[in-house]
């Protein structure tokens, strides 16, 4: 496994993340184990998760289902590179989501608890707030990094001028600021070159993709149809309005003897 240091940091990650956003609706709590378990023995170190996953409302199953596989034995936590996400509601009540002072500390004992872990590594803002300053939000993570309850702050799905806004108040403050950006990213949307690209080359953000296989069409969706999430409603039409674009890229992928998700992968790689 090759690692790389995340953004201007120190840290290193694997340059393959695991995602675990199917934990629990789509794969079973026992698979999700036999997929972090394979996931360590690749030396893949870097998992990504959020609070919302699960789509229980409050409940973080999918936090729930890593935390319980951090508690087995074999030093697993110690080995991961473990980032989660905070916005998504996570209640009924008027100051459950988004990025408020309150919500931040409220959402971050919560991942703590279901993930089994006194500390997150990388704690994202899975979407930008444009009604919460960055003064109070920035206060609230230098809290928590002075308390060792979070390592670094990451953004999700932020524009490139989110970014800049969002680095030259932290610097203002003395504070170390984003890090990495996760967004949309693959063959076959590529939004982020035109300016969130730039913006995280400028400000030292590792750049984290989402998505990489854009939900399965990058991963033969015609010739693998009837196979997992390809099955969907959604992943249906997208795969009848590419039909002319995928069957291209199928025919190219089988010219050169590779599957269609090890290009769509290794093209993302040497991106």
């Amino acid at each position: 496994m090759d690692y790389a240091q995340l953004g201007r940091t120190g840290l290193k990650v694997s340059r393959l993340c695991l995602g675990t956003m199917n934990f629990g609706p789509l794969t079973s709590e026992k698979d999700s184990f036999a997929i972090m378990d394979k996931a360590h023995e690749l030396g893949i170190n870097f998992f990504d998760s959020a609070n919302v996953y699960g789509w229980k409302l409050g409940q973080g199953v999918t936090e729930n289902i890593v935390g319980n596989w951090f508690a087995q034995k074999g030093k697993r936590r110690e080995k991961t590179v473990l980032a989660t996400k905070v916005y998504g509601r996570m209640g009924e009540w008027p100051n459950q989501s988004r990025l408020s002072a309150l919500h931040i500390r409220q959402a971050v004992e919560g991942s703590l608890k279901r993930l089994q872990t006194d500390y997150i590594d990388l704690y994202q803002m899975h979407h930008v707030d444009r009604n919460t300053p960055w003064d109070e939000i920035w206060q609230a993570m230098e809290t928590l990094v002075q308390q060792g309850k979070i390592l670094y702050v990451g953004s999700s799905n932020f524009a490139g001028w989110h970014i800049a806004q969002a680095n030259e108040a932290a610097k203002a403050r003395h504070f170390m600021g984003l890090v990495s950006e996760q967004s949309l990213y693959n063959l076959k949307d590529r939004m982020i070159e035109l300016e969130v690209v730039p913006a995280c080359r400028e400000y030292g953000l590792g750049i984290i993709p989402w998505s990489p296989l854009a939900g399965g069409l990058l991963g033969g969706s015609i010739s693998k149809a009837k196979i997992g999430r390809r099955t969907d409603k959604d992943t249906k039409q997208d795969a009848k309005k590419y039909a002319g674009q995928l069957a291209a890229y199928e025919k190219f992928c089988k010219q050169m003897g590779e599957q269609p998700a090890e290009v769509a992968l290794a093209w993302l790689l040497a991106n």
